[in-house]
């Protein structure tokens, strides 16, 4: 039986009137007893953590009518009309605009009301895709996993824009902010080719002419090459014998790691990297390092389909209840920012880069405590951004912070219960058939949706 040899965490709900000013504040740790914690071994039951990373979507748009969540289900427009929002058609027929001056059109100081002003916003047939939102029987398995283990509503991008500057805080806990020898500059846009529009890579095997901008603390924009010498998170692992992969797709794109030479530079390090297809395979025979990172295939970036990306989810945690590791796992399904669709609760300004608008957030746990959803599944209402999933491996192995974000940041503990014996059931689901977007609608897609 599990005893005491964990960090218990008191959850710290910030206010978004005290984030403005003060940022999301630490939860404090504190032992029972005079254990000592030993860098590199597990202080809860968790062994094991898969974060399976998806995109595009905001809170609202998956999760805006779940109950018992802080949700909406209309929004204002920027004419001052209060509307429903809409049933999100799927496949979605066209991106909508998600760049970070995108971002200060819908946030409008605050007021929430400039979505219907975003890129594409409304589709070529007028649907008011900016302002719409997901119905539970399109994405039910999602709602399944909500109902019976964990759903965050207050997960926060770490930054307000697309998502280079985000893949790379949800691996280092920055993008360049707390590097002095960028002039703590931090990464603004996606990396930019002109001589190559399709990159197959976000960072140091970029062609040589690739950039982006880097924003200063004083707003100044400039150009850099997208490969920077920074710490990231299995940095910190492999010194304190934590093991990790990462699996990826095909391309790496959203694969920050290529972008940081300290992985992508030691060839230990980066043979850790290694096809997506592993992952399936070694969940099913319980071989998982103690730490995944798993970039999706089917990542529900518009107009791939969130239907198409649920399946690709459904099927990888399967793979881990299959297996002998599912007792010992948390599953983290994490968005890396809201792709433009309407979310009703203000993002604190804490900065020129935080936080953006909210994403969904499911844990998939045996260790999830119990809660008040028709499934027996639980609400967290407490302030996470993606730094918070580094908190939560680095309190969970007795690691070093990278940086201050992830040391001040929320660890999401919060939604375990480590004591008593009840634990929260399998749940293998099936996946479903999609629907698909036209032909002309895929051609669409290909000339004006790049990643």
């Amino acid at each position: 039986m599990f005893v005491h040899s964990f960090v218990r965490r008191t959850a710290v709900v910030v206010t978004v009137a005290a984030a403005t000013v003060l940022g999301p504040q630490p939860v404090h740790a504190h032992t029972s007893g005079a254990s000592v914690l030993t860098a590199g071994v597990a202080v809860t039951p968790i062994k094991h953590v898969v974060i399976i990373f998806k995109e595009n979507r905001s809170f609202d748009g998956y999760f805006g009518r779940f109950p018992g969540a802080d949700g909406a289900t209309t929004a204002l427009k920027s004419n001052g009309v209060r509307v429903n929002l809409t049933q999100t058609p799927d496949p979605v027929p066209n991106d909508v605009g998600h760049a970070p001056n995108w971002f200060k059109v819908a946030y409008d100081g605050g007021k929430m009301d400039g979505f219907d002003k975003e890129l594409g916003a409304y589709s070529r047939t007028g649907i008011p895709l900016a302002l719409s939102q997901m119905r539970e029987f399109q994405i039910p398995n999602y709602w399944a996993y909500a109902r019976t283990y964990a759903l965050g509503d207050h997960m926060f991008a770490d930054w307000k824009g697309a998502s280079f500057t985000n893949n790379l805080y949800q691996i280092a806990a920055q993008a360049g902010r707390y590097d002095a020898s960028l002039g703590f500059r931090s990464v603004y846009t996606i990396p930019v080719s002109p001589s190559t529009p399709n990159l197959l890579h976000w960072g140091c095997d970029d062609p040589p002419d690739t950039y982006v901008y880097m924003l200063g603390t004083d707003g100044s924009l400039t150009k850099r090459f997208p490969c920077f010498n920074f710490r990231s998170l299995p940095n910190v692992l492999a010194a304190n014998a934590v093991s990790w992969s990462e699996y990826t797709r095909s391309t790496n794109l959203h694969n920050a790691l290529d972008a940081l030479t300290p992985v992508r530079r030691d060839p230990a390090l980066w043979s850790r990297v290694v096809p997506y297809s592993n992952f399936q395979t070694q969940a099913r025979a319980g071989t998982l390092p103690a730490v995944s990172f798993v970039q999706s295939e089917a990542n529900e970036h518009p107009p791939r389909s969130a239907c198409a990306g649920e399946n690709e989810t459904v099927n990888l945690v399967n793979s881990v209840m299959s297996g002998a590791d599912w007792k010992s796992t948390a599953i983290f399904v994490v968005w890396d920012e809201w792709g433009g669709f309407y979310d009703h609760v203000p993002p604190p300004q804490i900065d020129n880069i935080s936080y953006g608008f909210r994403t969904p957030l499911l844990v998939i746990s045996p260790w999830t405590k119990t809660g008040t959803s028709s499934g027996g599944g639980s609400i967290s209402h407490t302030f996470y951004s993606h730094v918070s999933l580094l908190k939560f491996i680095e309190d969970n192995w007795s690691l070093p912070s990278l940086t201050p974000r992830d040391q001040a940041a929320n660890d999401m503990m919060d939604m375990f219960n480590f004591a008593g014996t009840t634990r929260r059931p399998t749940l293998r689901l099936q996946t479903h058939t999609c629907p698909s977007l036209t032909l002309a609608e895929k051609r669409l897609a290909r000339a004006e949706n790049p990643d």
